[in-house]
């Protein structure tokens, strides 16, 4: 029988086999000795052979079947077989750098009061095209503000004490189904109980996924939609002020009053205003309010990327206000998010199998 491992990483994999191979070499080729970590992937039902390719360099792999359960409940298998002492959960789309998880290993150990550790985002991308480099930068230009009140553990790259990661109830599986904001969450339940969580802004991790509109759309809709509905927009953003969803919608409010102040000038000065006139004050002062932002864009990649994206700020701002306001209108009208009625059926009554239906942190 092998001896326990100090450190168990957990990789949570759905249809990535377009970044898998380079985040698993990447986590192999660690400084750390080989003999003191193991790799678990877990794989929630993928139809692209994302588990052939981990098997290639995993030491398990656990092939979960049926629909997506999400990432939470994918990491919480993960966490369930693990022997580490110590577990790093990471990201199927980002690239770790040699001393990564040495360092998170060594600043825990240096420090018994520190439960968690978590990594930033790079401002490199591996993706080329304009969509990935823009978030990736808006992301890394996030992490750039101060800490909050909470840790944040929904950084693609994080490290916690096994027996505290268990004590706190584990990634809520119930409420984040297919979501990315389970971290944020997690990391406020287990500063609550008593742990201590550390956002290094010296670890970085470089994204490995190819974004298009259509992607980042989706992403801004559902991270804003989520957290109004089932975290709080003013308590999770005290807490994490990092999260790309406050990034996006700090200036958004400015920006729809700049909005309405031209529709309400122009209709008591000008009996017929001129449409393309009342666009450009609108985006003239857009660009003003959204100035620290896009100073930081020109900084990263030059004046000429920060005018490129410019409008594609503008989209996602809008879509996640309104993504906003969903989630906002969704928990007033039917509450929070929860499970299909057969889930909340099979927990309800306790049906135990392994893989477990998803169930609600702590249960």
């Amino acid at each position: 029988m092998s001896s326990p491992r100090h450190l168990s990483v957990i990789i949570p994999v759905r249809d990535s086999s377009a970044t898998l191979p380079r985040a698993l070499t990447a986590i192999l080729a660690s400084d750390l000795p080989r003999d003191d970590y193991e790799v678990i992937v877990v794989d929630d039902a993928s139809s692209d052979g994302s588990a052939e390719l981990a098997s290639r360099y995993a030491d398990t792999v656990v092939r979960l079947s049926g629909r997506g359960c999400g990432p939470a409940y994918a990491r919480n298998r993960g966490a369930e077989l693990a022997q580490g002492e110590f577990l790093a959960f990471v990201d199927p789309d980002v690239m770790v750098r040699r001393d990564t998880l040495t360092r998170m290993l060594a600043m825990m150990s240096n420090d018994g009061g520190l439960t968690a550790v978590s990594a930033c985002h790079a401002q490199g991308v591996s993706a080329t095209n304009l969509a990935s480099q823009y978030w990736n930068v808006l992301l890394h230009f996030g992490d750039q503000r101060p800490a909050g009140t909470n840790g944040d553990l929904a950084s693609p790259c994080a490290a916690i004490r096994r027996d505290a990661f268990v004590s706190a109830g584990m990634y809520d599986e119930w409420r984040f189904g297919t979501a990315r904001l389970e971290g944020i969450e997690f990391g406020k339940r287990l500063e609550d109980s008593g742990g201590q969580v550390f956002s290094s802004k010296d670890l970085e991790v470089t994204g490995l996924r190819h974004w298009n509109l259509r992607a980042l759309a989706r992403e801004a809709w559902n991270r804003s939609a989520l957290l109004a509905r089932s975290l709080g927009y003013q308590r999770t953003r005290v807490a994490v002020p990092s999260e790309v969803v406050f990034t996006l919608t700090r200036s958004f409010a400015p920006v729809l009053v700049l909005v309405l102040c031209v529709v309400a000038f122009s209709a008591a000065y000008f009996s017929r205003p001129s449409l393309p006139a009342k666009v450009l004050i609108v985006l003239i002062g857009a660009l003003a309010v959204n100035l620290p932002a896009h100073r930081f864009f020109a900084r990263a990649r030059g004046i000429s990327f920060s005018i490129a994206v410019a409008p594609l700020h503008l989209l996602l701002q809008a879509i996640s206000g309104l993504g906003l306001c969903a989630g906002w209108v969704l928990r007033d009208a039917v509450g929070d998010r929860a499970p299909d009625a057969a889930t909340q059926a099979y927990a309800e009554v306790g049906v135990e199998t392994w893989p477990p239906v998803p169930r609600a942190a702590g249960g």
